[in-house]
């Protein structure tokens, strides 16, 4: 999951300290959890950005709030490259930079009701997209964001591009007067920022012959643009609530409705009915959707198997293009596209250094390399006989079929693979990422195993909460056995190993 930030913990006055290392420069000058750095040399804070640049000094002055309220003045003399050792609570001190967008494919409204805040809010801060890799769309950027980025370097940067034409990418944002794209990244290499790139596409709508023109014009921004990443759309039963028509003019009104609206994101115009049968491109005193007009009744739905596969034969000649011209492939498909289709994983340099692995580009790759080494560490016994589940997406289950073959191999060793229906997001949602703790304690229940390893994907940034609010020991709790988290193969492997050593 994508870094979300708690809104609560973000209160424009200044770093709330989490924590506090143990003989550290902060330690020795009484910084204690829940106090609040409010400002280095006079300036105020607005993230830990500006924390790291205004502490890379020999001498600065902190202004600490307390816990109890108090302020005080704090001046030390340091090496510029020595910090205070703590952590704050959250990245962002002052308000967070909230989404402009009304994207067809847009998760958040794909969810129900119930769930904690953070998984509602709708961002779109740059800030998180240099510190944690989060996409953003670059459609809320003023002068005033553009200087810092240059002045403090924030580089690299993560776009969501959808479709670099603006036609296509008002589309795909569900909003007009979009920035153009190209022009943004062009922008941004000018001033030495590098830049990762996605494209979430939709069937019929942004593939085909608009991904071709994407692709070609973000090859074109080389070496501004460091990769691209074609990723499918992911739909749940909840996108239309059993609502018809399922398109994209349909999804895009789904951000109207009451529970959509909110005053800290920007109003859109509400979409209008077309008055002309001309060009939309014409009508500039129309509204968006009589400007777009049929465009937006192509219905928004999942990739087949046979469509996942011709979107990997459009990307794979540009990546053997690109690597005669560039040494580097710089255009990938999302491995949710090759497992779909039923295609082999393509092997590890395919990737080159995974730029884009968050982004579900190379994982599985990663993970089967992986497994190739630790599997040589694997005991032949385990101590007890034991029956283990292995929890994951259905997407996902042909791979982990075969680690457990190989693990079926250690003697007094049962794994079961339990591959996951989800029930709760519906069945076209069929990566272990959105597995929730609903699906998966019946699952295991029914599995007849004893214990159980669950996917690292399904919890959060922290690895403590499922995406409906369980902590694993919760799990295993309803569940009746002990469960543990296995995000790597080389934990698998210890898991394993620790399986053969123990008493019970």
């Amino acid at each position: 999951m994508e870094y979300q930030p708690d809104v609560k913990r973000i209160t424009g006055e200044g770093g709330i300290i989490a924590s506090v290392a143990a003989h550290s420069l902060g330690e020795a000058i009484g910084l204690q959890p829940g106090d609040v750095v409010v400002a280095i040399d006079g300036q105020r804070l607005r993230d830990v950005i500006d924390y790291r640049f205004a502490i890379a000094e020999e001498r600065v002055t902190l202004l600490i709030r307390t816990a109890a309220g108090d302020e005080r003045e704090i001046t030390l003399t340091k090496d510029p490259d020595d910090d205070l050792g703590i952590e704050f609570t959250e990245p962002l001190f002052d308000r967070l930079r909230t989404c402009n967008n009304k994207c067809p494919f847009c998760f958040l409204t794909q969810m129900p009701k119930g769930f904690r805040k953070t998984l509602y809010l709708k961002d779109d801060d740059y800030r998180l997209s240099f510190l944690y890799a989060n996409f953003v769309t670059f459609t809320n950027i003023t002068e005033a964001d553009w200087e810092r980025i240059e002045r403090q370097r924030l580089s690299p940067l993560y776009i969501s591009v959808h479709a670099t034409d603006p036609f296509w990418r008002a589309i795909m944002l569900g909003k007009r007067d979009v920035p153009d794209v190209r022009e943004q990244i062009r922008r941004l290499g000018q001033i030495g920022i590098r830049v990762h790139t996605q494209i979430v596409a939709c069937p019929q709508v942004n593939d085909g012959a608009v991904l071709r023109q994407s692709i070609e014009d973000l090859i074109a921004l080389y070496p501004i643009v460091e990769s691209i990443a074609v990723v499918p759309v992911g739909l749940t039963k909840f996108r239309f609530e059993g609502k018809a028509p399922k398109t994209i003019r349909a999804a895009i009104q789904v951000h109207e409705t009451p529970e959509w609206i909110d005053t800290n994101w920007e109003r859109q115009p509400l979409w209008e009915d077309p008055t002309t049968g001309s060009h939309p491109l014409h009508q500039p005193e129309l509204g968006f959707c009589s400007r777009l007009g049929a465009v937006t009744d192509i219905p928004l739905r999942c990739y087949t198997p046979a469509e996942a596969a011709d979107v990997i034969d459009l990307i794979e000649p540009y990546q053997r293009r690109c690597y005669e011209q560039f040494g580097t492939h710089l255009v990938y498909a999302s491995d949710e596209f090759y497992l779909l289709a039923g295609r082999p994983i393509p092997p590890a340099e395919t990737y080159d250094d995974m730029p884009q692995y968050s982004n579900g580009v190379g994982m599985v790759r990663d993970f089967l390399d992986n497994w190739a080494r630790a599997r040589r560490r694997l005991p032949a016994r385990i101590a007890h006989p034991t029956k283990l589940a292995l929890v994951c997406g259905t997407l996902i289950a042909p791979v982990m079929e075969h680690i457990a073959n190989r693990l079926n191999q250690i003697e007094q060793l049962t794994v079961k693979v339990v591959a996951v229906t989800n029930q709760f997001f519906g069945e076209t949602v069929t990566v272990s990422g959105l597995l929730t703790a609903q699906d998966v304690i019946p699952a295991l229940r029914a599995s007849g195993c004893e214990r159980a390893l669950l996917p690292r994907v399904m919890f959060d940034y922290s690895g403590e909460r499922s995406i409906d609010d369980y902590s694993p020991q919760q799990i295993g709790a309803a569940a009746g056995m002990p469960v543990a988290i296995a995000g790597e193969a080389t934990e698998l492997a210890r898991y394993i190993q620790a399986l053969a050593r123990s008493d019970r």
